[in-house]
C-alpha cells in the first residue's frame, strides 16, 4: 500500500524520467513505425503513456474513467510529444499532490464496475507506463537502435558468480 502520496510523486516521476530518456533515442522516422497495422505506432504509445495519466488523474478527482486518445493531434513530432508527456505529468503530479494522503483510501470503480481502494488505481500508473516503455523498447531494438539502460547498466556489467 501507498503511505505518502508525495513520496509516490517522486516516484513517478522517476519512472516518468526514465520514459523520457527512451524518447531522446527514438528518430523521427521510427514515430509511425508499427510492428503490423493493428498495433500501436511507436508515437502513438507515447501519446498513449501521456494520456492515461490524464484518465488514471480523473479516476482519482471524479471518480470517472475517461481517455482523450493518442491521435496525432497530440503530438506529431518528437518535440511535440515530448511537450506532451511533461505537461500531462505535470497535471498528475499536481493533481495527486492536491488530492493528499486522504485520496489513498478514497474508494474509486475500476472499468469492471468494482470498488477498489484508489491506491489500487494509483499502482497501475507506473505498471502501465513501464509495460509500455517495454513495447517501446522492442520496437527499437527491431529496428536495430539501442534502447536506453533503465539503470545505466547492462546485466554485462554486473559481476557474476557461480
Amino acid at each position: 500500500m501507498i503511505h505518502d502520496i508525495t513520496e509516490y510523486v517522486k516516484y513517478l516521476d522517476g519512472v516518468h524520467k526514465r520514459t523520457m530518456q527512451y524518447l531522446k533515442t527514438i528518430p523521427m522516422e521510427l514515430l509511425d513505425w508499427k510492428p503490423s497495422e493493428d498495433k500501436f505506432s511507436t508515437g502513438d504509445l507515447l501519446r498513449h503513456i501521456a494520456s492515461s495519466r490524464l484518465m488514471f488523474l480523473g479516476i482519482i478527482e471524479h471518480g470517472n474513467w475517461t481517455y482523450t486518445g493518442h491521435d496525432t493531434g497530440k503530438g506529431a513530432t518528437i518535440e511535440d510529444i515530448s511537450n506532451y508527456l511533461e505537461e500531462c505529468q505535470i497535471k498528475l503530479k499536481e493533481g495527486l499532490l492536491k488530492a493528499g494522503n486522504g485520496v489513498l483510501v478514497k474508494k474509486v470503480l475500476t472499468l469492471h464496475g468494482h470498488e477498489v481502494s484508489a491506491w489500487r488505481i494509483l499502482m497501475a500508473i507506473p505498471e502501465h507506463e513501464i509495460h509500455h516503455r517495454g513495447q517501446i523498447s522492442t520496437y527499437l531494438q527491431i529496428n536495430k537502435i539501442e534502447p536506453p539502460q533503465v539503470f545505466g547498466l547492462k546485466i554485462e556489467n554486473v559481476k557474476t558468480t557461480l
